[in-house]
C-alpha cells in the first residue's frame, strides 16, 4: 500500500522547497525503482545540508532559544534553578522519531520548529549515566530523591517522584557527519555512513529546576544538609557530562562534548536572607574602567567602534584611520579591550544593566566554567554556615 501511495502521488502536488516534500519525492524514486532520480536527491540534499544555519527569528518568539522564565517565589523554599550557555567541542548525535527520511541517521528534531534539540528524558538519561560513572548507583538515597525511583520498583517505601526537572535544549545549527567503516583486510571506506548532527562550537542553553517538595516541615539542619549534597552530586553530574563521558549518541566516540568555559553560568536559591561570597561579585565580569568609553551604559558598543574586525569591533586598519583623530584611547589598549569583549561582552552588559536595578530577590552564585560550578556546594554551605552563626 505504501509502495502504491509513492507511485500514485502525483508530482505537481510536490513543492521542492520544503523538507517533507523533498522526502516524499526521495520515497517515491525508491518506491518507483527510479534509480537515477533517487541519487540525484540525495545528492542535492547532502550538499544542501553540510552545513546549515536555521533561522530562528520567528522561533525566538516563543523562547525556544531564550531560557524559561521560572518564578521560584511560588516554589518551595530551597529550590534553585540552575542555568548556563555551553558550547560544544564536539558535535551533538542523537536519533530522530522519524520514519521517513532521506538519510539513515537524522538528527532529533521539534516535530513544529525543526529544530534540533535534546529532550529533558535525555538530559537525564546522559546525568544518569555520568553520576553512575562516578560509582553512584541507581538505589542510592541521594539518586532516588533527585531523579525518582527506578520503573522497576515495587516497594511502595521507595517509590517517589523525584526534585529533578530539566528544560530542553534547542539548537540552530545542524550539519552532516561522514563515518566511513574500513574494511580490516584492505583497510579501505566502501560505503560512507551520513549522520546529521549538530556542529562543534554552536551553543545551547541548559536550564535544570529542583524543587525539595518532600523536605517541607523537616528540620532546618536536615534540609539545608541535602541541599548542599544534592547541589554537589549535580554539580559533579553536570561536569562529568559536559566535559568527559557526553550527552546524546556515540558518546564513546567522544560525541557530545563541551568546552570548559560557558557564559551565565548562575545557581539562583530561593533562601532569605542569604548572603553570596564576594567570590561570586567578582565573576561579574564587570569592565575596567578605561574600557568603559568604548560602550554605552547598557554595556552595548558605542557606533563608532564597531567595525569588521573582531567580535565586530574595529580592525587595527579601521582603529587608526577613525579613532586616531578623535583621541578614543591608544591603539594597543583598544586591542585589548576588542579581545576581552569578544570573550566577555554579553557578561558586561548584563552587569551593568543591573548595576542600577534593585538587588536580586534571591542569592545568586555565578560561575563561568564547570571547575568552577563543582566549587559552589562549597560556597553555599559557607553561605548557610555564616547565616547559622548570625542567628
Amino acid at each position: 500500500m505504501i509502495i502504491d501511495f509513492f507511485a500514485n502521488l502525483s508530482q505537481d502536488d510536490s513543492d521542492t522547497s520544503t523538507l517533507e516534500h523533498v522526502i516524499t519525492q526521495y520515497h517515491q524514486s525508491i518506491a518507483t525503482k527510479d534509480k537515477e532520480k533517487t541519487g540525484e536527491i540525495r545528492e542535492k540534499w547532502k550538499i544542501d545540508n553540510m552545513s546549515e544555519k536555521i533561522d530562528t527569528r520567528s522561533n525566538s518568539l516563543f523562547g525556544l532559544i531564550q531560557y524559561p522564565e521560572i518564578d521560584l517565589s511560588c516554589l518551595t523554599e530551597y529550590s534553585f534553578v540552575l542555568q548556563f550557555k555551553f558550547t560544544l567541542k564536539k558535535s551533538y548525535i542523537s536519533r530522530d522519531e522519524q520514519n521517513f527520511h532521506i538519510i539513515d541517521n537524522p538528527i532529533r528534531k521539534d516535530r513544529v520548529f525543526g529544530l534540533p534539540y535534546v529532550a529533558p528524558s535525555s538530559w537525564k538519561g546522559s546525568l544518569k549515566a555520568a553520576l553512575w560513572q562516578l560509582g553512584h548507583k541507581a538505589d542510592d538515597e541521594e539518586m532516588r530523591r533527585i531523579f525518582g525511583n527506578e520503573r522497576t520498583a515495587k516497594e511502595q517505601e521507595i517509590i517517589r517522584a523525584g526534585r529533578l526537572h530539566i528544560f530542553p535544549t534547542f539548537f540552530t545549527n545542524k550539519s552532516l557527519e561522514i563515518i566511513n567503516p574500513h574494511d580490516r583486510e584492505r583497510r579501505v571506506g566502501t560505503v560512507p555512513i551520513f549522520m546529521e548532527s549538530v556542529p562543534a562550537d554552536t551553543s545551547g542553553l541548559f536550564t535544570l529546576l529542583y524543587v525539595p517538595f518532600d523536605l517541607i516541615g523537616k528540620e532546618e539542619i536536615v534540609t539545608k544538609k541535602q541541599i548542599v549534597e544534592d547541589i554537589q552530586l549535580i554539580s559533579s553530574g553536570l561536569n562529568a557530562m559536559f566535559m568527559d563521558y557526553g550527552f546524546g549518541a556515540k558518546t564513546s566516540s567522544g560525541y557530545g562534548i563541551a568546552k570548559q568555559d560557558v557564559t551565565d553560568g548562575a545557581i539562583t536559591l530561593k533562601a532569605c536572607n542569604i548572603e553570596t561570597s564576594p567570590k561570586d561579585m567578582e565573576n561579574r565580569h564587570l569592565p575596567e574602567e578605561a574600557f568603559k568609553k568604548y560602550l554605552n551604559e547598557d554595556g552595548s558598543v558605542k557606533d563608532e567602534f564597531i567595525g569588521s574586525g573582531e567580535a565586530g569591533l574595529l580592525s587595527n586598519k579601521q582603529y587608526g584611520e577613525k579613532t586616531q583623530p578623535m583621541d578614543k584611547g591608544y591603539r594597543d589598549e583598544f586591542k585589548e579591550f576588542r579581545r576581552l569583549y569578544g570573550k566577555y561582552g554579553e557578561l558586561w552588559q548584563k552587569s551593568l544593566q543591573s548595576e542600577d536595578t534593585t538587588a536580586d530577590e534571591w542569592p545568586i552564585w555565578r560561575f563561568t566554567n564547570f571547575k568552577k560550578l563543582i566549587e559552589l556546594g562549597g560556597d553555599i554551605q559557607k553561605s548557610f554556615n555564616s547565616q547559622e552563626s548570625l542567628q
